[in-house]
């Protein structure tokens, strides 16, 4: 797992990170019905609030300032899917269905978007779309209203968590299903790791009644239909273990906690089940959780399965001839190319044999992306490729980078000095003198320890071991 061990603090002194009144809008699209806004909410969010970015592909939305340039991308590779992911014995019961909608979220700063630009993908014609248009349109549907949210200011990932099928009086169900979901997340590295680098939020809606539908076409006499906020189900696509929520009502939800980086969604209901794609789903069943662990994976890191089952017309990787593969796997052959090679032991040979006295080391696997050959994996078991197993190491240093990838606000990401913290919080020009002070500031802190170096004018003054 990459360890980082050196942070330099050329001390200044930190300034409050403002908010500003931020667009969140709930916008679907579909080949029949083109772009269409579900939801309009102004909220606040830290100024200089960007989206997170997708490593699967380019298919991203441009926002466009009125001088032409590009403010932020906005990526819906990941709503293009609903994956249905389970346990299986030798690796994942994996399928990937391609979604007829899409459905995802942007949050721009008012007044600063002119247009929005969709994937070509999406608009063959490439026309550019009028941001306004869409909030007119918003405000002209009825029952939608225009409401006040804050984000908060907090130099954390926003793992946003939700429920469904919980009525008003489970509300303590919820939390204690948190609480579990948290819990185990943190026994896998390298969540455990850096956990505090996440902030668990939590949003609390009643249905009218518990559970999820359970559809005739898979559970025949059992079948059960029941009133939720966001209209959990199973058996979508004929797959009684795939299940899913209604996208647009819980991005509309979630502008009530609109700083979130990541959604993931608890269905209040025993059946085994859950699902991945723009955010992950699962059901109360002990064993779903690993569905979330592996979603995660996918959706925050970026990360590829590596399981070989067929999956005809998934896009193509190439770290040869591009678009380059995902963190964890590669077309790569040669030991010094490969771009874990410095994971690899010199007595691993490469490609590596699945076998017994390889099956904890990090080498080349042959067979992974839905490939049985010619595409390589890290680790002979990964999470990747099997539920509740470890992250390799690969992944665990995929999962470390992203952290620090992901914007935080004022166009930066995540600060491993807590903003706010220094001590003191500024200097008049008279306290300039030439006598001992003290200066402090509070780290955002891994499980290993940190080395902080102080500098003044460049020379260094002190160093220590910040644990």
């Amino acid at each position: 797992m990459l360890k980082l061990i050196w942070i330099t603090l050329c001390f200044t002194f930190s300034c409050k990170t403002l908010a500003v009144e931020t667009d969140y809008l709930v916008l679907s699209w579909s080949a029949a019905d083109g772009l269409l806004v579900d939801f309009h909410a102004v909220v606040d969010l830290p100024t200089g609030f960007k989206h997170k970015s997708s490593s699967l592909s380019q298919q991203n939305i441009l926002l466009i300032a009125a001088d032409g340039s590009v403010l932020d991308e906005v990526s819906v590779a990941q709503a293009s899917y609903t994956r249905s992911e389970h346990h299986g014995h030798d690796q994942i019961e994996g399928q990937w269905l391609m979604n007829e909608e899409l459905t995802f979220v942007v949050r721009a700063a008012k007044g600063q978007v002119k247009y929005l630009s969709l994937p070509f993908e999406l608009d063959k014609n490439q026309s550019l779309i009028v941001f306004n248009d869409l909030i007119k349109q918003a405000k002209n549907k009825a029952p939608k209203a225009i409401q006040q949210a804050r984000g908060s200011v907090d130099n954390r990932i926003n793992l946003l968590i939700m429920g469904d099928g919980y009525t008003a009086n489970q509300a303590s169900d919820f939390d204690a299903d948190v609480d579990s979901v948290i819990a185990y997340m943190q026994t896998f590295e390298p969540y455990q790791s850096y956990t505090e680098f996440i902030s668990y939020d939590r949003l609390f809606t009643a249905s009218s009644e518990s559970g999820a539908d359970k559809p005739t076409g898979c559970f025949g006499a059992n079948a059960v239909t029941v009133d939720t906020a966001f209209d959990g189900s199973y058996c979508i696509a004929s797959i009684r273990r795939l299940l899913t929520v209604n996208s647009s009502k819980i991005y509309t939800a979630a502008a009530a906690r609109p700083d979130w980086d990541e959604i993931i969604v608890i269905v209040n209901d025993e059946e085994y089940g859950g699902s991945g794609g723009a955010f992950s789903t699962f059901s109360t069943h002990p064993a779903a959780n690993d569905i979330f662990i592996h979603e995660y994976g996918h959706s925050f890191t970026g990360l590829a399965d590596e399981y070989d089952s067929a999956y005809p017309g998934y896009p193509a990787c190439s770290d040869l001839n591009g678009p380059n593969c995902e963190a964890n796997v590669t077309d790569v052959t040669i030991r010094d190319n490969i771009k874990w090679s410095y994971f690899i032991d010199p007595s691993t040979p490469v490609p590596t044999p699945e076998t017994s006295q390889y099956s904890e080391v990090t080498g080349l696997f042959e067979g992974a992306r839905y490939l049985q050959s010619n595409m390589y994996r890290p680790k002979d078991a990964c999470n990747m490729r099997l539920l509740a197993r470890d992250f390799c190491q690969v992944c665990q240093q995929a999962y470390v980078f992203k952290l620090y990838q992901v914007p935080y606000a004022q166009g930066s990401s995540l600060s491993l000095i807590e903003p706010e913290s220094a001590e003191p919080a500024s200097l008049t020009p008279t306290a300039m003198q030439a006598v001992p002070m003290t200066f402090s500031v509070d780290t955002l802190q891994p499980s290993h320890d940190l080395d902080v170096t102080w500098l003044v004018n460049g020379l260094i003054v002190a160093s220590s071991s910040n644990g």
